[in-house]
């Protein structure tokens, strides 16, 4: 009998099982996959998320720091660049594996095991794998959006309120990938059907892809492929796919001694799609609570601190998604063509600003007549 059990083994995982096991809890990893495994992702390390960790990333981790964005919407480009790191570029399968070791070195255990069903208790739950029977006093779910052990809790993904997301890895020379972006985000909007598209400058390779709605993005391949070969890539690269939901929407995140953390939970920027630091943060506030309040008490605990912590911030995040989606050639041309617009939706990104912030800052520059549309 343990104390938690975690499916996945993901930054939201690695956090729920090392809060709890610095608690002198006695936890288990089951992931499916081996570590270091490939995760699809453009790699964006938010400063909330590194601010998140209780330790230090090395530095064959963070590949480029980045200063400033290219957007482009239509024929309009405009580039900021701050006196300030907006975020770091890492590769996700070097990134989670080391969230997994601090984990592995603060006392959790790990097995390499799929989570297949799981069965709730008044004091414990039980897990099956194709192993075997695992149980333990509290589950924490962190196994994605597309593991169906969440929707146990959740239900299936619904179109409207998740997102697609292709990405392709191109290998390049560092000087080239210098030359054309240096510490620049490339990012296209109105690509996907009101998504968009994205170039990061890796070390050794650009990250490209795009993302947008199931509910809008009707031919993910071929959107990709043509956002390939209009920025001078081959468009026969391997492609990966990958959902996200759309954070800010009302989903369920806890159900008596199971909790949902990270992308399984819906844990997502609904605009960016940036999904690690809610990941982080969600997963080391399930390991905590957990350990410090009565197990009567987590469920109602746990979903009260996400609320405190973040749940303002994706609500504003997602009203702001949906203007930019009723209104994208009006709200889409604002961003890429006004300056301090531009500005201050870089803070965001820089966690100087919040969406919240964001948001009232921007309304007041809104028509009423827009507003009443949306």
């Amino acid at each position: 009998m343990y104390d938690l059990i975690v499916a996945g083994a993901g930054p939201a995982g690695s956090a729920a099982a090392r809060a709890a096991a610095l608690q002198g809890l006695d936890v288990l990893i089951l992931e499916k996959e081996p570590f270091p495994r490939y995760k699809p992702c453009g790699g964006a390390l938010s400063k909330r998320a590194i601010s998140l960790l209780d330790f230090t990333l090395p530095g064959n981790i963070c590949e480029r720091t980045i200063t400033g964005a290219r957007v482009h919407f239509r024929d309009h480009v405009q580039e900021r660049h701050k006196g300030y790191d907006l975020t770091t570029l890492i590769t996700r399968s070097s990134f989670d594996h080391y969230l997994l070791q601090k984990s592995l070195q603060s006392g959790a255990k790990i097995e390499t095991e799929k989570v297949i069903d799981m069965q709730e208790k008044d004091d414990w739950v039980s897990v099956r794998t194709m192993g075997g029977i695992y149980q333990s006093r509290f589950l924490v779910i962190a196994c994605g959006c597309q593991d169906r052990l969440k929707n146990r809790i959740q239900g299936p993904n619904r179109k409207e309120t998740t997102g697609v997301c292709l990405v392709a890895e191109i290998e390049e020379d560092d000087n080239l990938i210098q030359e054309r972006l240096g510490s620049t985000l490339d990012i296209h909007f109105g690509v996907a059907e009101d998504g968009y598209g994205w170039i990061f400058p890796h070390k050794g390779y650009y990250s490209v892809g795009i993302g947008g709605l199931c509910s809008r993005l009707s031919h993910p391949r071929q959107s990709m492929r043509q956002f390939l070969k209009k920025n001078g890539f081959p468009d026969d690269q391997r492609l990966s796919g990958h959902l996200i939901p759309q954070g800010g929407n009302k989903r369920l995140i806890s159900r008596g001694r199971v909790l949902l953390a990270g992308d399984a939970a819906g844990f997502v920027d609904p605009f960016m799609g940036e999904g690690i630091s809610y990941a982080i943060s969600s997963g080391k506030i399930a390991g905590q609570v957990i350990g410090e309040v009565h197990a009567h008490q987590v469920a109602r605990t746990y979903e009260k601190r996400i609320k405190d912590d973040f749940g303002e911030e994706l609500r504003y995040a997602l009203f702001f998604t949906k203007i930019m989606h009723s209104f994208p050639d009006i709200f889409l041309r604002i961003m890429a063509c006004e300056d301090e617009v531009l500005d201050r939706y870089i803070d965001i990104a820089a966690a100087r600003i919040s969406y919240k912030d964001f948001m009232r800052w921007m309304v007041p520059r809104i028509p009423m007549s827009l507003l009443r549309a949306i």
